[in-house]
Order: C-alpha cells, then structure tokens, then sequence
C-alpha cells in the first residue's frame, strides 16, 4: 500500500500512515481488472492504519474491492477478523465513505464478479 514499504516490512502489518507511491494503487489504477479482497486482518490493516488514506482507497477503487472475511460463526462476532466490518460501517455512519461505496465492497463487486 505504502511508497516506503523496504525488504524487513514484507510480510508484516505496517503501521502509520501510508506513503504515497504505493505499488497496490499504481497496479490498481493501471489495470482496472485487478481485484483487492479485503479479507482477514491484513484487509483491515490496509485501510485502518491510515483512516483517511482508507477511506480515499475505498472510494477510489470502489469496483474493484471485495470485502471478505474468515469469520463465519455468530460465536466468533468479536474475533479481530471482524475488524473490518465495523471499520466500514463506521465510516459509513460518519459520511466517510458512501452507501454506494459500502454497497459496492460489501456485496455488490462479488455478486457481479461471481455472475450471481
């Protein structure tokens, strides 16, 4: 995500804001065919890390991302997978994202990718 990312941080969860010149958003907005799935805890890190930045990646590539998640039992609710739910509906509550975006991630891209 981030233009400052350097061989010790693959394969970790950064933190702090993300810098611009990130290889996701320059492949993502090059080649409109490219699907993000926003699943599991790295998903979550993406967008949450940097809320604004977030918030823009999600508008700018509304049809091109697809929330997922590995939770799938009401027993697991509170799991950290779940993370990203709430970051979403939060960001919709307070006008950060809209519900077409929220619509798009949530559901729609995988109704349309899947031909349901």
């Amino acid at each position: 995500m981030s233009g400052d990312v350097g061989e010790d941080e693959w394969g970790g969860y950064p933190k702090g804001p993300v810098v611009e010149g990130g290889r996701v958003v320059e492949l993502m907005s090059k080649y409109p065919n490219i699907y993000g799935d926003m699943s599991a805890g790295s998903g979550y890190n993406a967008v949450s890390r940097d809320p604004e930045f977030g918030y823009w990646f999600m508008d700018e590539f509304q049809d091109q991302l697809c929330f997922a998640t590995d939770v799938c039992q009401p027993s697991n609710r509170d799991n950290t997978l779940i993370n990203l739910k709430n970051f979403m509906e939060d960001a919709l509550a307070a006008g950060k994202i809209s519900q077409e975006v929220f619509e798009k991630i949530s559901h729609k891209n995988a109704e349309r990718v899947l031909k349901l």
